[in-house]
């Protein structure tokens, strides 16, 4: 695949286990993914026109490595709450601002929150944009357990409220518009932007892609691991095997020798870019992005068109089941049905084909690489066919009403045959007559109810039929 490296070309090229605080951190960001499901009827792309939800307008921007059609919309951060004191305790941090997320979509009933944690040591950095202040560099134990803290039910619990709280807020949606928040759990984003605390490096010098992640093979295939709790506590990563960090290490992609970028399931890791605080571009990503990675945002689009297809998949599936035990179903079901299937096919040609309109060819090899690590080709080809199913059955149960309609309504108008032609009989017309001067009115009230019931079941399939 293009733009991919050997970073160890076999086993062999493992390092020996480092010094487990060899490796520290100054400045890094961490992004968390929730998933939002708006209620039928619901346009989220109102909040981007009306201006309540600023799209990132500057060359700067990463909407610039789109190409236009794409659909794609990606907002400028707004605030979502306090950081959870336990996040802060782990890092050992006094002060941090508020958090800061972005929502981003491709249309329909589906909205994507990033929430970029940054933790920097005081700088200009910290001077420019919202921080988790460090008090000292981060070692690759205290991260691992920051992150993996950041899936733990109540943090996770917590951030998602404020998470949807915060979009119903700046998107100006009434309460219920939004029907289902949820955790996307194992999707986590880093990017490590600053190794100034890390001993014999030079501070200023380009981060050395390819030497310098065998180098650290260790505490990569470490972040990379993050969601396996065996590994956070003691140490216990540099415990691993060498074919272990092998199989993590071994491939990495770069565009130029600043940096190098790994993906698995779980995990999109950046390493190490040039300091942030030496370029203008990065700080202005960092401050309106809170992370200064294409990869990171390529891999956020990725993670969207995931959780729209799994989403779907999940909701056509239940569907299904529901009609499986259904005898019929309502021409106005069946609209919705259709309705809905239209309006999700259109949304799925924008996932499918959001990859072609990445400009740069690394990018799109990088979303190549998420997907083969993240497969969703199986995905797509089960809620394509569960789509078509529900169509065809939801049709099929729609005849099968259509013709027990007819049969009752055949029924019906031979039953106004029968009595119909029994009052046009002179016979009958007479023995009414003789009833009613012996005054035998229960039999009036029979001859009467054999008329009037047959016309009353009628009206009201007929008004059943109209609504």
């Amino acid at each position: 695949m293009d733009h991919q490296f050997a970073v160890l070309a076999d086993v062999s090229d493992v390092p020996e286990p480092p010094a487990p605080d060899r490796f520290r951190i100054s400045g890094c960001s961490v992004v968390v993914y929730f998933a939002h499901r708006l209620t039928e009827g619901v346009d989220f792309s109102r909040a981007f026109a009306s201006g309540g939800l600023p799209e990132i307008d500057d060359d700067r921007s990463y909407q610039t490595k789109v190409r236009p059609g794409s659909g794609l919309m990606y907002s400028a951060l707004f605030d979502c709450g306090p950081l959870p004191a336990a996040l802060a305790r782990v890092v050992g941090s006094s002060h941090a601002a508020g958090l800061r997320q972005a929502a981003i979509s491709l249309g329909g009933e589906y909205v994507l929150t990033a929430l970029p944690l940054l933790l920097s040591v005081p700088g200009s950095i910290t001077d420019e944009t919202t921080a988790i202040e460090l008090t000292a560099p981060l070692t690759t134990d205290i991260l691992l357990r920051f992150v993996s803290l950041l899936g733990a039910p109540d943090v996770s619990r917590t951030l998602r409220e404020q998470s949807a709280e915060a979009l119903a807020r700046v998107a100006s949606l009434e309460p219920g518009c939004i029907e289902r928040t949820w955790s996307v759990e194992g999707s986590a984003a880093l990017q490590v932007w600053n190794l100034d605390g890390t001993q014999n490096r030079v501070s200023t010098s380009l981060y050395a892609g390819v030497e310098e992640s065998a180098k650290y093979a260790w505490e990569i295939a470490a972040l990379l691991s993050y969601a396996t709790d065996h590994l956070l506590e003691d140490g216990l990563w540099l415990r691993r095997s060498p074919q272990s960090v092998f199989g993590h290490v071994r491939t990495g992609m770069a565009f130029f020798d600043d940096h190098m970028v790994f993906v698995n399931s779980e995990c999109c890791l950046e390493m190490a870019h040039l300091p942030a605080w030496l370029r203008g571009r990065s700080q202005f990503r960092l401050s309106h992005y809170g992370y200064d990675s294409s990869s990171i945002f390529v891999w956020t689009v990725g993670i969207l068109r995931r959780i729209v297809c799994d989403d779907l998949g999940s909701r056509y599936r239940a569907v299904l089941t529901d009609l499986s035990m259904r005898n019929e179903i309502s021409p106005g079901e069946q609209s919705l049905l259709t309705r809905r299937r239209v309006q999700h096919a259109a949304l799925l040609d924008k996932c499918t084909g959001f990859r072609e309109k990445l400009l740069e060819g690394r990018n799109r090899s990088l979303d190549e690489w998420t997907v083969r690590e993240r497969p969703a080709r199986e995905v797509l080809a089960t809620l394509s066919r569960d789509m078509e199913k529900c169509e065809t059955v939801s049709l099929s149960l729609l005849r099968v009403r259509e013709e027990r309609e007819k049969g009752r309504r055949d029924s019906l108008i031979a039953v106004m045959g029968v009595v119909l032609a029994a009052v046009q009989i002179p016979g009958f017309v007479e023995q009414v007559a003789d009833w009613s001067h012996g005054r035998r009115w229960w039999l009036m009230g029979v001859s009467a109810l054999l008329i009037v019931v047959p016309l009353a079941v009628l009206l009201r399939v007929r008004r059943r039929r109209s609504r």
